[in-house]
């Protein structure tokens, strides 16, 4: 049976650029609500936009990690050593170090779903005064008696007046990052275990199966 690490290791590292190129993308559209630079400059986005988990968790780690499991499937040179033993293992120690830059994405991505956009809305003040006020409606909701998340009951999302839309922008951009940290989690974890084939049997081989 004939096993090829190395072609294998190319397909991963191809995928992989395509998903770290979509997640620094993604997470720099989340300090723009509908394109608009207002907000960022009034430091009017959650801290787990500001953080931009896609750009260093998804992204730049990733385009490294790619780069090195590209290099082991090819007669490159980006990492040290020219045996594609070596290379095979320093890309398997890359590819662990995605996964936990890519689980740390997606738990802050998970959290700013969860905690909801933070927007211009209506709060009730005494003598039954509305003022309007800029923070997270959904999360003050999400401590008060009532359980029910703004994910699944749509009518609350009315609730931000500035920036229009942000509720379905936020919720569509960290969902996209927390698939994209899925993705990456298993690419990487395949790469790992075909690195160590890689290790054992070099780029490509022929296995006896007798």
């Amino acid at each position: 049976m004939k096993m090829c690490p190395g072609r294998c290791a190319g397909c991963v590292s191809s995928v992989l650029f395509s998903l770290a190129l979509i997640s620094i993308a993604t997470s720099i559209l989340l300090l723009f609500p509908n394109g608009e630079t207002e907000y960022l400059k009034e430091a009017h986005i959650t801290w787990q936009a500001l953080l931009l988990p896609g750009l260093w968790g998804n992204g730049f780690m990733v385009f490294l990690a790619a780069l090195s499991i590209q290099d082991a499937a090819t007669d490159s040179c980006f990492c040290f050593g020219t045996s594609p033993r070596v290379k095979m293992f320093v890309s398997v120690i890359w590819s662990k170090l995605v996964i936990v830059c890519s689980c740390s994405c997606f738990g802050i991505s998970a959290y700013g779903l969860v905690n909801g956009p933070l927007c211009l809305f209506n709060v009730s003040v005494s003598n039954n005064t509305q003022i309007q006020h800029w923070g997270t409606p959904f999360h003050t909701r999400s401590m008060s008696a009532s359980t029910e998340s703004y994910l699944y009951n749509p009518s609350l999302w009315a609730i931000c007046e500035r920036p229009k839309n942000i509720v379905q922008w936020n919720i569509i951009l960290f969902f996209i990052l927390m698939i994209i940290s899925c993705l990456q989690v298993l690419l990487c974890t395949v790469q790992i275990i075909n690195g160590y084939f890689g290790c054992v049997f070099g780029r490509c081989s022929h296995m006896n199966t007798k």
